[in-house]
């Protein structure tokens, strides 16, 4: 459960990098008004602008309306009508993604939603290329490192942990594209006024890019090519 960069979080929606955009945007468009909600292992700030539920509470390990301790969700059952999980379960060991998952379906009524960067050969691939090129610059991305750790779900995965419950899943992005826009987000000049000006050339890109991209890349079939899976678990109340 990642912090992001505190920039990041006072940006508006609009101006947000692309990968962050998407996944909130997809999830938010998943939820209704009159429904309440736990954001998992999100942040402040974020998914309270893609949606308007009727209350919305975010749990991290270190920020947020609630505070996780010791990794135990502090719910009980058929707390929320909505529990999401965007971007946590690659940053979970495997052997304990399935008791994660069945911890999140515990506390919903209506349904769990997760999106999570999707372990195609391809995108295990360029995950290794950028790091190499990340350490060769003395970069330090530290939730790469734990996606290379803790390896991503892949389409095997997915099945082994959805097989027992009725799901909806999508795939969305291309991991060109993918790291061409990681590229620009890690560039980051050393000189002080160069630096101010990139980075509101970075906030007017993804003004304008953000929307396109979303045309292009969302839901997605699955291919060795898409970048992020998103599964929507129906909770079944008999």
């Amino acid at each position: 459960m990642l912090s992001k960069d505190t920039k990041i979080l006072t940006l508006n929606k609009y101006f947000l990098p692309y990968d962050i955009y998407e996944r909130h945007k997809v999830v938010g468009g998943l939820i209704k008004n009159a429904e309440t909600v736990v954001d998992i292992g999100g942040e402040l700030n974020l998914l309270s602008q893609f949606c308007q539920p009727t209350k919305l509470i975010v749990a991290n390990l270190t920020s947020g309306d609630v505070i996780i301790e010791k990794n135990n969700l502090p719910f009980g059952k058929n707390t929320f009508d909505v529990v999401t999980s965007i971007d946590v379960l690659e940053h979970i060991p495997k052997a304990k993604r399935k008791e994660f998952i069945n911890h999140l379906i515990k506390i919903a009524k209506k349904r769990v939603i997760l999106s999570f960067p999707i372990g195609t050969s391809k995108h295990i691939s360029y995950e290794k290329k950028i790091q190499k090129f990340l350490e060769e610059r003395e970069i330090d991305v530290k939730y790469i490192k734990e996606h290379i750790a803790y390896g991503l779900p892949t389409a095997l995965d997915v099945n082994n942990y959805f097989e027992d419950f009725k799901v909806r899943i999508f795939y969305s992005g291309n991991i060109i594209i993918n790291e061409f826009l990681f590229r620009i987000f890690i560039f980051d000049p050393k000189i002080k006024y160069v630096r101010k000006i990139v980075y509101f050339l970075k906030l007017f890109f993804n003004f304008v890019t953000n929307p396109i991209f979303y045309s292009l890349l969302t839901y997605k079939n699955y291919s060795d090519w898409v970048n992020r899976a998103y599964v929507i678990i129906e909770i079944d109340q008999k």
